[in-house]
């Protein structure tokens, strides 16, 4: 293959010989950009709203599992009584245990559902352009 022939004149033209192409040739070009100006502060805050949503889709094995764990308790222990307490009333308290951990399992289902647009780089491209006043390039 031969390198590209510079071409004196002021443009882009660049000329290539024949052999360096077999068969048709077809060029693409993709030249348009997009400039976004933003402070640093907002584009610190959209980035720690990215961070806390990517952190929130983990949080679910944390609560899912501190529910399995209750669960597990509940389903597969002999309950005595300890001291003060009868084993009914420590069946009592792992089951308003296993109730609080499924309740903030399922919130944090519902909380990722909502927020699955959130978590992607678009967004957060489209986050940093918004502006507060028509006008400035913001969508």
């Amino acid at each position: 293959m031969t390198t590209p022939k510079p071409n004196p004149k002021k443009g882009a033209i660049i000329e290539l010989d024949q052999e360096d192409f077999q068969g048709e040739v077809v060029i693409h070009k993709n030249l348009t950009q997009d400039v976004v100006l933003t402070t640093e502060d907002k584009l610190r805050l959209a980035l720690i709203q990215h961070r806390e949503t990517l952190n929130s889709r983990a949080e679910w094995l944390g609560a899912g599992t501190l529910a399995l764990s209750f669960l597990s308790t509940l389903l597969l222990t002999t309950f005595k009584d300890i001291g003060p307490l009868s084993a009914s009333t420590w069946q009592a308290v792992y089951l308003i245990f296993f109730l609080l951990a499924f309740a903030r399992f399922i919130g944090i289902l519902v909380k990722m559902y909502q927020n699955r647009k959130k978590a992607t780089i678009d967004y957060v491209i489209q986050k940093i352009k918004q502006t507060g006043t028509p006008g400035e390039g913001g969508e």
